[in-house]
């Protein structure tokens, strides 16, 4: 079916993160989580309202994309209520892959997939040749580094699938002084290309708190095997170039290492790593479109022009902004946002907004100008989606480590962030502070009456 110009439906549901995704002559029309709009936050239920979104009532689908053998004919049954499209199955981890391999312009590159559990594997290891994706290497459930994320992120007191990056930020300020026993006694890790969890985690670790340590340890383990395995892969494939996704290639610290230890020139990573990019994977399985942006989403504007908001920044102000449409994946990239200067009031402020009085260890992400970012951060891999991280190595922004998660902003791919930042930049303050738009436990607001939400 490569090659043929038609329209597709993908779609991700029953698990978590439900979306859904359409493309259209080669074209990705949209795409977007359902959680935002029933506004439940991983919502897994059937993404109706995406597909109402995207549906065009002149023109149905061709066929409907879905990944997981295991609720396939649930899928056929709801899919026949919103359309005629003949439904097709696609493997669950090769929609993952083609969901970073439709990102770049490659007809062959090393692919990887990393997350829980999809249609029995936890990890793939293959190569991506003359449209088809081959595997090399698989690890089977309940062998999988996804169950094992979760699990630390339990044990330390935060909600699995949900609060990851929490494990991540925290990793900064511990020592990893369980990294040998962990290696030893949970996770086995000494061959090339190879692991091997020693314990089964399907019921988890049990529930504790928030240690530094523990955090650290289990980031510095997930590196050490996630390069491990790229490093096999390269080797082993020769290729230059590595499509990644799933669940846990949202760890920008992890991905960082990736690309700088694993052999690798370059990387592509969907911005919807998890399996809410399942559903625009699977349909660019049937046939591949081009990507410009993660901008995918429902379309809202607040009204208030880039020099306005730039003029709110500098005054010392916390600006909404709902611009253009919605970002697709779990990080806000400046269409629906809260930007400010990165001043020690704003943070305390963004503390409060956020609801973060008993987590306001958590660092908040920086961006800054294309143009400017080198000046002023280390990068090993530009990212415009948030997904690898810089050193910092000067001007207004500090963390705790010295490192963030830099959102570099171009001037085509964003024009009106990259505005608000020409402004500030120009009185002083090239870089400000990027995070969600959303009140706590509610998802990224999607149009403007989700605003209501918010107590600013």
């Amino acid at each position: 079916l490569i090659g043929i110009l038609m329209k597709i439906l993908g779609v991700s549901s029953y698990h978590h993160d439900s979306a859904a995704a359409s493309i259209n002559n080669g074209l990705i029309e949209g795409a977007s989580h359902e959680e935002r709009f029933t506004r439940k936050k991983y919502d897994n239920s059937f993404p109706k309202n995406a597909i109402e979104w995207l549906k065009d009532p002149h023109e149905d689908w061709e066929f409907a994309a879905f990944y997981e053998e295991t609720t396939y004919d649930r899928f056929k049954s709801d899919i026949r209520k919103y359309t005629r499209a003949r439904p097709i199955l696609v493997d669950h981890h090769e929609a993952h892959a083609m969901s970073s391999i439709l990102m770049t312009d490659w007809y062959e590159c090393a692919v990887m997939v990393v997350d829980t559990v999809g249609n029995k594997f936890s990890t793939s290891l293959g190569v991506y040749e003359n449209g088809q994706i081959t595997w090399l290497k698989r690890f089977r459930y309940p062998n999988s580094l996804g169950l094992f994320y979760s699990s630390a992120t339990r044990l330390l007191g935060l909600k699995p699938l949900s609060d990851e990056s929490q494990v991540m930020a925290a990793a900064a300020y511990g020592e990893p002084k369980w990294f040998d026993f962990i290696r030893s006694k949970v996770l086995h890790h000494d061959y090339k290309g190879h692991y091997d969890l020693l314990i089964n985690l399907e019921r988890g670790l049990g529930y504790g708190s928030l240690d530094w340590d523990i955090a650290a340890s289990v980031q510095k383990t997930i590196e050490h095997v996630l390069v491990n395995l790229a490093g096999w892969l390269q080797n082993e494939t020769g290729m230059k170039n590595l499509a990644y996704a799933g669940g846990v290639a949202l760890n920008c610290v992890a991905n960082t290492e990736i690309i700088r230890f694993s052999g690798f020139d370059d990387m592509a990573i969907q911005p919807a790593a998890g399996d809410a990019g399942c559903a625009l994977g699977a349909a660019a399985l049937i046939e591949r479109p081009l990507w410009e942006n993660a901008y995918l989403g429902v379309n809202a504007n607040d009204g208030i022009l880039a020099d306005q908001q730039a003029e709110k920044i500098l005054s010392g102000e916390i600006v909404k902004i709902v611009q253009g449409r919605a970002e697709f994946g779990p990080r806000a990239l400046g269409n629906r946002s809260l930007v400010c200067i990165p001043t020690p009031d704003n943070i305390e402020k963004l503390n409060t907004i956020k609801n973060r009085k008993e987590d306001n260890w958590r660092p908040y992400a920086p961006i800054c100008q294309e143009e400017e970012a080198s000046d002023w951060f280390n990068i090993y891999k530009p990212s415009y989606e948030m997904l690898f991280t810089a050193d910092i190595r000067g001007g207004n922004f500090t963390t705790y480590d010295n490192s963030a998660r830099l959102q570099i902003v171009n001037a085509s791919k964003n024009p009106y962030l990259w505005k608000i930042l020409e402004i500030t930049r120009q009185h002083g303050y090239p870089i400000l502070i990027n995070t969600s738009l959303n009140a706590k436990g509610k998802p990224i607001v999607n149009t403007l009456e989700d605003l209501n939400e918010l107590s600013i």
